[in-house]
């Protein structure tokens, strides 16, 4: 399930892509074939100018019948049955093209209707300065009186493309989002993969130091029960205090696991007797220093798992005693709808640049090369997950050296006993 979300953006994005390749190469494909229909119409009608032209000069009739065919999709043929003048011709051709902003290098030749030989042909590269026709030069002369003529465009798809305008200026835009989403796919795909291998690295570290540190426990126990001497009770006590805060943080870290990659319990819980069970626990740790009141005159249920619900207010009261320079206070109370549980220390402003980088994974504010207070950075993304899970809410103030962290989670309904 976690990964669901960059699934769907995965699945969404590449077929979105798609989508817009195959819309585009369509009404590329539309808008080439329509270029394509107005360059023939506008040929044949050059070329029939051409011959209407011709026989005017020569004085014959103009054929009844359409003298145009294209035999192929650059290749055009004129029969005019009759004698040709070369120059005339040329210089037709030329202008009838250029008039009709067709400016395409072509070829053209003159075949002789008995034998259907080639008699003449040239190439004629057009100028790009409309209206200008600049004649060949010396010609030979045709003797015979039934002729017709041919006109190939080579680079005529070259030319189709060159007139598509914007759609070439949209087609390279296309082309640049899709090479950037390709590479943001990349890119995604590769950090989650170095998630996972981080995820797994974690898993795997942890469980493999629970072992040793359970062993290292019993024989720190027995050692203690042993020694004699003060200084080497000293020393035992120090080696138990270590291997505690050790198995402290390595059961930070399988519980967030656990919370980010397994399906957790949904079960009524009841709030007001954990919250008064963590207050006397931390009241013995700190006497005199925990300050506050449980304003619930019921006992109020909510829904979820009932370790995660007790480690999520543990973090914000273990926090705030380490980070608070004056004690903590809290207040949990109940509006009707939401239960909300308020911690306050007096310490350090929180600078708003870091108030939201604050519940990210392992984040830490930096404090240069000061580390005063251990931890991996894993407290307040387990409160903000753990309030997720709950469909609840974890937010911050902090300012003139106070800080306040509010959970809120939805109240379920109401147990037996109360607590005033």
């Amino acid at each position: 399930m976690k990964n669901l979300p960059i699934r769907i953006l995965v699945i969404a994005g590449a077929l979105s892509m798609i989508a817009i390749v195959v819309v585009q190469i369509f009404w590329i494909t539309q808008v080439m074939d329509r270029q394509e229909e107005m360059f023939d119409r506008s040929v044949q009608m050059a070329l029939r100018n051409v011959v209407e032209t011709l026989c005017e000069v020569n004085g014959n009739d103009i054929p009844s019948n359409d003298p145009i065919d294209q035999l192929t999709s650059n290749y055009f043929i004129a029969r005019t049955n009759y004698k040709i003048d070369l120059n005339s011709l040329d210089y037709l051709l030329k202008a009838e093209l250029q008039r009709r902003n067709i400016e395409m290098d072509y070829e053209f030749g003159v075949y002789d209707c008995q034998s259907d030989r080639m008699v003449y042909g040239d190439f004629v590269a057009l100028d790009s300065k409309k209206g200008k026709v600049n004649p060949t030069g010396k010609l030979p002369k045709l003797v015979n009186d039934e002729y017709y003529f041919g006109v190939f465009f080579p680079g005529k798809t070259a030319g189709i493309v060159n007139m598509l305008g914007i759609w070439k200026v949209t087609t390279v835009l296309i082309l640049i989002i899709l090479v950037v989403f390709s590479y943001a796919l990349f890119v995604i795909l590769r950090q989650k993969r170095l998630s996972e291998i981080q995820r797994d690295f974690i898993n795997n570290m942890t469980h493999e130091f629970k072992t040793p540190l359970a062993t290292l426990q019993v024989s720190a126990d027995v050692l203690g029960q042993e020694v004699k001497e003060p200084r080497q009770v000293r020393y035992t006590e120090i080696i138990k205090s270590e291997l505690t805060r050790l198995e402290q943080h390595v059961h930070q870290l399988l519980k967030t696991s656990v919370l980010d990659h397994q399906a957790l319990k949904s079960e009524l819980i009841d709030a007001p007797r954990i919250i008064q069970s963590l207050q006397e626990k931390f009241a013995d740790r700190h006497p005199g220093k925990l300050r506050g009141t449980i304003e619930l005159k019921d006992n109020l249920t909510v829904k979820g798992d009932s370790v995660v619900f007790e480690t999520m207010i543990y973090n914000l009261l273990d926090n705030a005693f380490k980070y608070g320079t004056n004690g903590v206070d809290y207040k949990a109370s109940y509006d009707g709808k939401q239960l909300t549980i308020a911690v306050t220390n007096q310490g350090p402003t929180i600078p708003r640049s870091e108030q939201k980088k604050i519940f990210d994974k392992f984040y830490r504010i930096n404090h240069g090369d000061l580390h005063d207070v251990k931890g991996f950075g894993l407290g307040l993304y387990f409160v903000k997950q753990g309030a997720k899970s709950m469909k609840g809410s974890v937010s911050l103030t902090s300012a003139d050296n106070q800080t306040t962290f509010i959970i809120k989670v939805p109240v379920y309904g109401k147990c037996e006993d109360s607590i005033g």
